[in-house]
Protein backbone atom coordinates (compact mmCIF):
# COMPACT_ATOMS: atom_id res chain seq x y z
CA UNK A 1 0.00 0.00 0.00
CA UNK A 2 1.48 3.36 -0.96
CA UNK A 3 2.72 5.58 1.82
CA UNK A 4 0.01 8.10 2.74
CA UNK A 5 0.39 11.85 2.34
CA UNK A 6 0.53 14.05 5.44
CA UNK A 7 -2.86 14.22 7.17
CA UNK A 8 -3.16 17.99 6.62
CA UNK A 9 -2.61 17.77 2.85
CA UNK A 10 -5.20 18.33 0.14
CA UNK A 11 -5.59 16.32 -3.08
CA UNK A 12 -4.96 18.64 -6.06
CA UNK A 13 -4.53 16.13 -8.89
CA UNK A 14 -5.51 12.51 -9.47
CA UNK A 15 -4.21 10.79 -12.58
CA UNK A 16 -4.27 7.22 -13.76
CA UNK A 17 -1.26 6.19 -11.62
CA UNK A 18 -0.35 9.24 -9.57
CA UNK A 19 -1.97 11.51 -7.00
CA UNK A 20 -0.56 14.86 -6.00
CA UNK A 21 -1.29 16.43 -2.63
CA UNK A 22 -0.32 19.87 -1.29
CA UNK A 23 0.14 21.04 2.27
CA UNK A 24 1.38 24.27 3.84
CA UNK A 25 4.65 23.99 5.76
CA UNK A 26 6.03 26.57 8.16
CA UNK A 27 9.68 27.28 7.37
CA UNK A 28 12.43 27.86 9.90
CA UNK A 29 12.16 31.64 9.40
CA UNK A 30 8.40 31.58 10.15
CA UNK A 31 7.24 31.93 6.54
CA UNK A 32 4.90 29.36 4.95
CA UNK A 33 5.48 27.47 1.72
CA UNK A 34 3.36 24.93 -0.12
CA UNK A 35 4.90 21.47 -0.27
CA UNK A 36 3.79 18.85 -2.79
CA UNK A 37 3.62 15.10 -2.31
CA UNK A 38 3.45 12.59 -5.16
CA UNK A 39 1.75 9.34 -4.20
CA UNK A 40 2.38 6.48 -6.59
CA UNK A 41 1.79 2.72 -6.50
CA UNK A 42 4.32 0.56 -4.72
CA UNK A 43 6.71 -1.41 -6.91
CA UNK A 44 8.81 -4.56 -6.97
CA UNK A 45 12.02 -5.69 -8.64
CA UNK A 46 13.04 -9.33 -9.07
CA UNK A 47 16.57 -10.72 -9.27
CA UNK A 48 15.70 -14.00 -11.00
CA UNK A 49 18.57 -16.51 -10.97
CA UNK A 50 18.44 -19.22 -13.65
CA UNK A 51 21.60 -20.72 -12.12
CA UNK A 52 23.89 -19.41 -9.36
CA UNK A 53 25.89 -17.69 -12.13
CA UNK A 54 23.15 -16.53 -14.54
CA UNK A 55 20.31 -14.08 -14.05
CA UNK A 56 17.38 -12.83 -16.12
CA UNK A 57 17.47 -9.28 -17.40
CA UNK A 58 15.06 -7.52 -19.72
CA UNK A 59 15.54 -5.06 -22.52
CA UNK A 60 12.35 -3.02 -22.74
CA UNK A 61 10.85 -0.42 -25.01
CA UNK A 62 7.83 1.69 -24.05
CA UNK A 63 6.04 4.13 -26.39
CA UNK A 64 7.70 7.54 -26.36
CA UNK A 65 10.93 6.38 -24.69
CA UNK A 66 14.28 4.88 -25.57
CA UNK A 67 14.93 1.21 -24.89
CA UNK A 68 16.43 0.32 -21.51
CA UNK A 69 17.79 -2.64 -19.57
CA UNK A 70 16.07 -3.59 -16.33
CA UNK A 71 15.43 -6.44 -13.96
CA UNK A 72 11.90 -7.86 -14.16
CA UNK A 73 9.40 -5.99 -12.00
CA UNK A 74 6.77 -3.32 -11.91
CA UNK A 75 3.79 -1.91 -10.10
CA UNK A 76 1.97 -3.56 -7.20
CA UNK A 77 -1.69 -3.68 -8.22
CA UNK A 78 -4.48 -2.85 -5.79
CA UNK A 79 -5.18 -5.82 -3.52
CA UNK A 80 -1.85 -7.53 -4.26
CA UNK A 81 0.93 -8.21 -1.82
CA UNK A 82 4.44 -7.28 -2.90
CA UNK A 83 5.29 -10.98 -3.34
CA UNK A 84 2.20 -11.60 -5.49
CA UNK A 85 3.18 -8.63 -7.67
CA UNK A 86 6.76 -9.91 -7.98
CA UNK A 87 5.55 -13.35 -9.05
CA UNK A 88 3.07 -11.85 -11.55
CA UNK A 89 5.61 -9.43 -13.05
CA UNK A 90 8.22 -12.18 -13.41
CA UNK A 91 5.80 -14.33 -15.44
CA UNK A 92 4.45 -11.39 -17.47
CA UNK A 93 7.87 -10.06 -18.42
CA UNK A 94 9.92 -13.26 -18.75
CA UNK A 95 7.65 -16.31 -18.91
CA UNK A 96 9.38 -17.81 -15.86
CA UNK A 97 7.81 -18.81 -12.55
CA UNK A 98 9.77 -18.79 -9.31
CA UNK A 99 9.60 -21.74 -6.95
CA UNK A 100 11.15 -19.56 -4.25
CA UNK A 101 10.73 -15.81 -3.83
CA UNK A 102 12.76 -14.26 -1.01
CA UNK A 103 12.33 -10.57 -0.07
CA UNK A 104 15.83 -9.15 0.39
CA UNK A 105 15.31 -5.40 0.75
CA UNK A 106 12.35 -3.10 1.22
CA UNK A 107 12.34 0.63 1.59
CA UNK A 108 9.80 3.38 1.65
CA UNK A 109 10.17 6.93 0.42
CA UNK A 110 8.37 9.33 2.73
CA UNK A 111 9.44 12.65 1.28
CA UNK A 112 7.90 14.46 -1.67
CA UNK A 113 7.61 11.14 -3.55
CA UNK A 114 5.88 8.46 -1.48
CA UNK A 115 5.82 4.72 -2.13
CA UNK A 116 7.37 1.45 -1.02
CA UNK A 117 9.58 -0.81 -3.09
CA UNK A 118 10.62 -4.39 -2.44
CA UNK A 119 13.46 -6.32 -4.06
CA UNK A 120 13.18 -10.10 -4.33
CA UNK A 121 15.58 -12.95 -4.96
CA UNK A 122 13.85 -15.53 -7.18
CA UNK A 123 15.20 -19.06 -7.46
CA UNK A 124 14.02 -22.49 -8.57
CA UNK A 125 12.80 -21.00 -11.85
CA UNK A 126 10.73 -22.90 -14.36
CA UNK A 127 9.75 -21.68 -17.79
CA UNK A 128 6.00 -21.84 -18.36
CA UNK A 129 6.32 -21.36 -22.13
CA UNK A 130 4.61 -18.01 -22.44
CA UNK A 131 4.92 -14.45 -21.38
CA UNK A 132 1.41 -13.77 -20.19
CA UNK A 133 0.29 -10.19 -20.14
CA UNK A 134 3.21 -8.07 -21.25
CA UNK A 135 0.92 -5.18 -22.04
CA UNK A 136 0.53 -3.37 -25.35
CA UNK A 137 2.74 -0.56 -23.99
CA UNK A 138 5.75 -2.83 -23.56
CA UNK A 139 8.09 -4.61 -25.93
CA UNK A 140 10.30 -6.90 -23.86
CA UNK A 141 13.26 -9.01 -24.83
CA UNK A 142 14.41 -11.47 -22.16
CA UNK A 143 18.16 -11.87 -21.68
CA UNK A 144 20.03 -14.55 -19.73
CA UNK A 145 23.19 -12.89 -18.55
CA UNK A 146 26.14 -14.04 -16.46
CA UNK A 147 26.68 -12.16 -13.21
CA UNK A 148 29.96 -10.53 -14.37
CA UNK A 149 28.10 -9.00 -17.35
CA UNK A 150 25.43 -7.53 -15.05
CA UNK A 151 28.10 -6.21 -12.70
CA UNK A 152 29.68 -4.47 -15.70
CA UNK A 153 26.28 -3.05 -16.73
CA UNK A 154 25.86 -1.70 -13.18
CA UNK A 155 29.30 -0.11 -13.23
CA UNK A 156 28.43 1.61 -16.52
CA UNK A 157 24.95 2.68 -15.25
CA UNK A 158 23.31 0.82 -18.13
CA UNK A 159 20.28 -0.29 -16.14
CA UNK A 160 17.26 1.95 -15.62
CA UNK A 161 17.03 1.80 -11.83
CA UNK A 162 19.92 3.04 -9.72
CA UNK A 163 18.44 1.49 -6.57
CA UNK A 164 18.20 -1.90 -8.32
CA UNK A 165 21.85 -1.69 -9.38
CA UNK A 166 22.91 -0.89 -5.82
CA UNK A 167 20.76 -3.67 -4.37
CA UNK A 168 22.08 -6.20 -6.89
CA UNK A 169 25.71 -5.29 -6.19
CA UNK A 170 25.04 -5.62 -2.45
CA UNK A 171 23.19 -8.90 -2.99
CA UNK A 172 26.10 -10.64 -4.67
CA UNK A 173 28.48 -9.40 -1.94
CA UNK A 174 26.28 -10.47 1.01
CA UNK A 175 27.34 -13.89 2.34
CA UNK A 176 24.07 -14.35 4.27
CA UNK A 177 21.93 -13.87 1.17
CA UNK A 178 24.25 -16.03 -0.91
CA UNK A 179 23.92 -18.74 1.77
CA UNK A 180 20.10 -18.51 1.58
CA UNK A 181 20.35 -18.70 -2.19
CA UNK A 182 22.63 -21.77 -2.03
CA UNK A 183 20.07 -23.66 0.09
CA UNK A 184 17.48 -23.22 -2.64
CA UNK A 185 19.80 -24.26 -5.47
CA UNK A 186 20.81 -27.59 -3.89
Amino acid sequence: MPISPPTDSKLVFEGVRYKIFQAPRVQFDGSTKTFEYLIRPDSVTVFAFITPDEILLTEQLHPGSESFFDFPGGQVDKGETHEEAARRELVEETGFQAGTMIPIWRYGLKNSSRFEKTFFLATDLSEDGSRRGADCGEKIRVLREPIPKIIERCRKYELRQLDAMLCFLNLIQDPEIVRKFSKHQA
